[in-house]
């Protein structure tokens, strides 16, 4: 018995892992070009609730190129960048891009940037601080 378990589980293991291999990163042309950055949000949230943070960067980079001249915009993106940094524990790469947000929010007051997404920048940019300096 124990070994039909053992076959069990390494049957159902060896088929999400060919399910999940076989996945491909979302390019720009894979997104409708009426796409909103609310549409390409909700994407990167489902690959992101799949665990699947490639893809769900790979979203997030297609919001920043298609809507670059939007700051706000491209400030969600960019924090939601860090932060799936700080989900995969990289926490360089997720304090860097959090300094820069933090540093646009402090520099350009004379443009609209989202405000929760400053206090978030801070509390993970302290966070990123406190494990890269331990």
């Amino acid at each position: 018995m124990k070994l039909h378990k053992k076959c069990v589980y390494l049957f159902g293991f060896a088929i999400s892992l060919a399910v999940f291999s076989c996945t491909s990163v979302p390019k720009d042309q894979d997104v409708p070009s009426d796409a909103t950055p609310a549409d390409i949000i909700q994407k990167a949230q489902e690959s992101v609730d799949k665990n699947d943070y490639q893809s769900a960067h790979a979203y997030y980079h297609i919001m920043l190129n298609r809507f670059a001249e939007q700051p706000a915009v491209c400030v969600v993106a960019e924090y939601e960048i860090a932060h799936l940094h700080i989900k995969k524990y990289q926490w360089q790469q997720a304090y860097s891009l959090l300094e820069k947000i933090i540093h646009q929010y402090e520099e350009n007051t004379n443009i609209y940037l989202p405000p929760e997404y400053y206090k978030l920048a801070k509390i993970d940019y302290e966070r990123a601080k406190q494990k890269l300096h331990k």
